[in-house]
């Protein structure tokens, strides 16, 4: 698979949860009289307190604002977010700072032929599913034999798509043959390509979009212990884990209805960890408090304004028009919105897969952004023929259809209502109105990605970390349910599948390029910030790596939390 759905997870409003995990017994009465040689020393008793704090478990709470979409990889988002602490690929992804590179997960090691047909994967040894049944070579050859001959998930891995064979070499070692040369999938698909049981999904059928996977038996550190919609997300540590057991016991997920809860839940010290999606108003409350660390990632998504590129679809007319999309790109001034809507906690960029520091190199380095000129926007629409020809401040179409487009956005995130209402302010002084149409993010969904009754959309979007990714929401191949505009042009096609299906770098990185270039000018959506990722913690409690880089859930990922320093 590559990215799923566009960000962003989370639907219902939630409440706190407080668990209090057990309590000491109570210490009986000592007797009146006590021989001498039954007293407790004092270094025995403290012997005793330490070994009874070492007993307790250790739990990290952790608060966030938003409920899971359910537990289904096929169908939902959630098990490439929380769902990553039960479930496992071959790979993970490395830190930001050096590239994601790939690092080992289920696979110790992995070798690619120079022509980039044959991968070798080495398992590592004593994997076990959650339900106790042994992994190994055997176990993941039926896994990938039925996810590549499996028709309802054509097109979820470029790697799965690519793959024609796949042997075992011995227990801990298979190998695959591609159709075409392949030479990324360690470093995209892998970290996502997560491996489940055989015995469960190959038998669901027609179901297998329908099934909840409320177990969610997977190879990772953690199990779900509970879970209760809108309030709370229990994960147990595995005692079994083979990279052995967590250090951290429980976590303990719970569900805030906003952020000024969620703040001040961490402060009183309800929680000690947040999710990434803390806003920017809030650094100063947190930031003088000496037990509280602060981490602000560069960006690993974008906010989007999306348009309806689709036929089937009830968007309008006119947004098909490039000359309409590059006037509305000319009439939004992206630096005010870092500026106003994230307080400079955000970065612009032009229109791209992605934004930010941690993609050099990835990104054309000749693509600009579209300067902010409400007078060239205005010119740009006048020359293709749109003029207010009856005086009411909103231009028509040459057919005089008048240029009034819906703007939708969800409202679980707080900063689109005020992106939308300058973009709309913007617009309407080019002599284009927009009504803004607020729905909660599951609305969102169905009415952006299943109806297409929309126009225009604020659209969340996470960047992955290789631009292969461009093929899972971009290409004419794409599954619809991820594409949020529905364009499409053959020659991107072409450029896209240029970079996936080579072995040569240096042709790579040009159709790459080659394929942003066309990206940004065809404009199916406008990058408007890529947002900076900003987490909090409570370093009374724990200590966490410094560069953990998770697009969604930040050091919270199994690479935090199997590192993370305890405190007390």
């Amino acid at each position: 698979m590559n990215t799923k759905r566009i960000l962003l997870i989370g639907i219902t409003l939630l409440i706190v949860l407080v668990l209090i995990i057990g309590c000491k017994p109570a210490t009986p009465a000592e007797p009146d009289v006590q021989p001498e040689e039954a007293q407790t020393t004092e270094e025995e008793a403290v012997s005793e307190e330490v070994e009874a704090e070492a007993a307790e478990p250790i739990v990290l709470r952790v608060g966030g604002l938003s409920d899971i979409d359910g537990w289904n990889p096929w169908s939902n988002t959630s098990p490439y977010t929380l769902g990553s602490l039960v479930l496992e690929g071959f790979t993970d992804r490395g830190p930001a700072s050096e590239g994601f590179p790939a690092v080992p997960k289920l696979a110790d090691s992995w070798e690619v032929s120079e022509d980039g047909l044959i991968w070798t994967i080495h398992l590592h040894e004593g994997i076990t599913f959650s339900d106790g049944t042994p992994v190994d070579a055997n176990t993941v050859k039926e896994y990938l034999d039925w996810l590549r001959n499996e028709e309802m998930l054509f097109g979820y891995f470029a790697s799965i798509t690519n793959m024609v064979s796949v042997e075992v070499i011995d227990d801990l070692t298979l190998q695959y043959t591609n159709a075409e040369p392949m030479v990324s999938s360690a470093d995209h698909d892998f970290p996502v390509m997560y491996i489940l049981p055989p015995y469960i999904w190959s038998e669901l059928g027609e179901d297998l979009y329908m099934f909840d996977n409320a177990e969610m038996i997977g190879t990772g550190p953690y199990v779900i212990a509970e879970y209760v919609p809108g309030s709370h997300i229990i994960f147990d540590a595995r005692e079994d884990y083979y990279r052995g057991k967590p250090i951290v016991d429980r976590i303990i997920y719970t569900i805030y209805s906003n952020s000024d809860a969620l703040v001040n839940a961490l402060i009183s010290g309800e929680v000690d960890l947040t999710m990434p999606d803390l806003t920017p108003e809030v650094l100063d409350a947190l930031g003088e408090n000496p037990n509280i660390t602060i981490k602000e990632n560069f960006p690993l998504g974008t906010f989007d304004l999306a348009f309806n590129m689709t036929d089937s679809g009830t968007g309008h007319q006119a947004l098909k028009d490039p000359a309409v999309r590059l006037a509305i790109d000319q009439a939004i001034d992206k630096h005010q919105i870092v500026d106003v809507v994230f307080l400079g906690h955000a970065t612009a960029g032009p229109t791209n897969w992605a934004v930010g520091p941690y993609y050099d190199g990835k990104l054309n380095p000749d693509l600009t952004m579209t300067p902010f000129n409400l007078d060239v926007a205005r010119q740009t629409l006048e020359d293709a023929g749109y003029f207010d020809t009856d005086g009411d401040g909103v231009r028509e179409t040459p057919e005089g259809e008048p240029l009034e487009f819906r703007l939708i956005y969800a409202t679980d995130y707080a900063t689109s209502l005020t992106m939308t209402e300058m973009i709309a302010d913007w617009l309407s002084e080019a002599g284009i109105k927009v009504d803004i149409e607020a729905v909660d993010l599951g609305t969102w969904f169905y009415t952006v990605l299943d109806e297409r009754d929309y126009d225009m959309a604020i659209d969340q979007r996470l960047s992955d970390t290789d631009p292969v990714a461009m093929e899972s929401w971009l290409s004419i191949w794409a599954t619809e349910g991820f594409s949020t505009t529905g364009g499409s042009n053959p020659e991107l096609d072409d450029f896209i599948y240029g970079y996936m299906y080579s072995a040569d770098e240096d042709v790579r990185q040009e159709m790459i390029y080659e394929a942003q270039r066309i990206l940004n000018e065809e404009r199916w959506f406008i990058t408007l910030a890529g947002p900076h990722k900003i987490q909090a913690y409570r370093n009374d409690r724990f200590i966490f790596p410094e560069d953990v880089t998770h697009v969604d859930i930040g050091v919270l990922a199994p690479e935090g939390v199997l590192n993370v320093k305890v405190v007390k």
